[in-house]
């Protein structure tokens, strides 16, 4: 896995599709999509449930067959979700979950099903005994007695498990065959019998697993990052911070900047002496910051703007304190690991142009032993608005313009859903957590995820869409915080409108329930599909 690093860009618009468009073209090939499982620094919010996401649906459209397919593909990607009995992970099927046991921790379930010759009932007292007295694969396979009778493990240990509503018996049936006698049951078949059905069992399983890797893994088998990108291929990404008015608007955010240098000051005593990396640095401004607290610094981007850093690192008499490299993170080779990996990465929507992978590379790779990433933790949200001047203005508008009708304009319109700030007093719902990221302990498969929401309505109107924003924590001594969200002083990330294709009637004291589903695109990968199924109605969304 490679990494390309500079700093982020929040000047592309945000996209949004209705539900009788396509999603976006993934790849070519037409395999499903798996979607990342969990990992433990993804925190689990208290609204979240492990059970079955409501499938988010599209209507059948004959113009452009691929594309459907690609978002049938995100369907069947957050349908069925399995925990594995082992471990935390979370699978896209029952199927994948039992390759993933077999694989991950030598557990053949088909195989342990077949010794004690299971039922359906068997077979769901030993999911429910695996889940509740957590024993791991080695003690099962030296079980030589069924410890799983008892019928207080007919009870499920988590609600709407996946794992009991799987048809084993249909899984372990034998196919007939003409030299065998039809009365020979699994536990009198023979050792090589028994393999024989083993092996075609996992046949199945690992197409299943390779079709759904065709689309969504690299050929390492390993989820698709910015740094598998070719430099050629991401040109128009760094060449964007080549533009000084980048660096200007984000150096006047007051919000953004000031938050860094308090969490670099006022915790100035842990970072004296130490290894700093700055990946996608800029114009170096955290690279100073973090000078003057003694800190040894190395500046890492690709644009072209770190020669105006060079300068200013110069200019400020610094340059014995920081050094600079301009290029591909790993391109680069470094003496030693660093103390603190500091990076200001974040995008609209928190996970739009795909940063975070760059600096998860960076952690995974430079980070010494006991070492801490800044910011250390960020959250994302939604809310719902009602903004009735704004959406007829940008919306409503085309209906008449100048006397002619242009409705087919409306619905590109609510495809490109802008980046806007969203004033408080157009919040009409509470809002909801639906995403909390660990930084020291998620990977890039934890940037792809699907949460049930809950917004209850503050007072009657009409809902007019969806707004995302993020949090983002320095947890450290002197802990700083700042917010992007609309009861927060404007940021340059301002939020993120995903407009409704009409506006929703709702009253005070109601619930607007639904499932929204993220993940990036397979293709332009800094970009992400999100999936929002709420009322009966299912809205496709890009954000790029």
């Amino acid at each position: 896995r490679t990494s390309t690093l500079a700093a982020p860009s929040h000047v592309d618009k945000v996209h949004a599709m209705s539900d009788s468009d396509d999603m976006p073209s993934l790849e070519d090939d037409g395999g499903e999509v798996q979607p990342a499982a969990r990992t433990a620094g993804v925190r689990k919010v208290a609204h979240a449930d492990t059970s079955r996401p409501e499938r988010i649906e599209c209507e059948d459209d004959t113009s452009d067959s691929d594309n459907e397919e690609d978002w049938q593909e995100m369907e069947e990607a957050i349908s069925g979700k399995t925990i594995c009995l082992f471990c935390d992970n979370v699978l896209p099927s029952v199927q994948l979950a039992f390759a993933h046991m077999i694989d991950a921790h030598g557990f053949d379930c088909v195989a342990f099903v077949c010794r004690f010759n299971l039922d359906q009932i068997g077979y769901i007292k030993l999911v429910n005994y695996i889940r509740q007295k957590r024993p791991s694969p080695e003690i099962l396979f030296t079980e030589e007695n069924v410890k799983w009778e008892s019928s207080d493990y007919v009870k499920p240990v988590i609600n709407d498990d996946a794992l009991l509503m799987f048809d084993v018996e249909e899984l372990t049936k034998i196919e007939e065959q003409p030299d065998h006698d039809q009365r020979t049951l699994y536990n009198e078949a023979t050792y090589d019998e028994l393999r024989e059905i083993i092996v075609k069992q996992r046949e199945v399983m690992q197409r299943m697993l390779q079709a759904v890797q065709a689309v969504s893994k690299n050929d390492n088998g390993i989820i698709k990052t910015v740094g598998d990108m070719r430099p050629e291929e991401d040109e128009g990404y760094f060449n964007s911070y080549a533009h000084f008015d980048i660096h200007h608007e984000m150096l006047t955010d007051r919000i953004r900047t000031e938050s860094y240098r308090d969490a670099i000051m006022k915790n100035s005593n842990l970072l004296n002496g130490k290894r700093v990396l700055d990946l996608g640095c800029g114009t170096a401004i955290l690279s100073m910051f973090c000078a003057k607290t003694g800190a040894m610094v190395t500046g890492v981007d690709m644009s072209d703007v770190i020669y105006q850093a060079m300068d200013i690192v110069k200019e400020n008499e610094l340059e014995n304190t920081i050094k600079l490299c301009k290029g591909r993170l790993e391109d680069l080779d470094f003496e030693h690991k660093f103390d603190f990996i500091i990076s200001e990465w974040m995008g609209y929507f928190l996970l739009f142009e795909g940063m975070l992978d760059s600096v998860l590379y960076a952690r995974d790779k430079h980070l010494a032993n006991g070492g801490l990433l800044l910011p250390s933790r960020c959250t994302l949200h939604l809310v719902g608005m009602e903004d009735m001047d704004t959406y007829e203005k940008i919306i409503s508008f085309w209906n008449d313009v100048y006397g002619f009708k242009m409705s087919c304009m409306q619905k590109e319109v609510v495809k490109e859903a802008s980046t806007d700030i969203v004033k408080q007093q157009h919040i009409i719902t509470s809002a909801v957590q639906i995403a909390d990221f660990d930084l020291m302990k998620i990977t890039p498969n934890d940037t792809e995820f699907t949460s049930k929401f809950s917004l209850t309505v503050k007072r009657d109107g009409k809902l007019t869409g969806f707004v995302g924003y993020f949090d983002t924590y320095f947890d450290m001594p002197s802990p700083v915080f700042f917010s992007t969200g609309p009861q927060a002083k404007p940021t340059h990330w301002k939020q993120t409108i995903f407009y409704l294709p009409s506006p929703y009637i709702i009253k005070k004291g109601e619930c607007v329930e639904g499932t929204i589903c993220v993940r990036r695109k397979r293709k332009e990968i800094r970009s992400l599909d999100v999936g929002i199924s709420f009322a009966d109605q299912k809205l496709k969304y890009l954000v790029e």
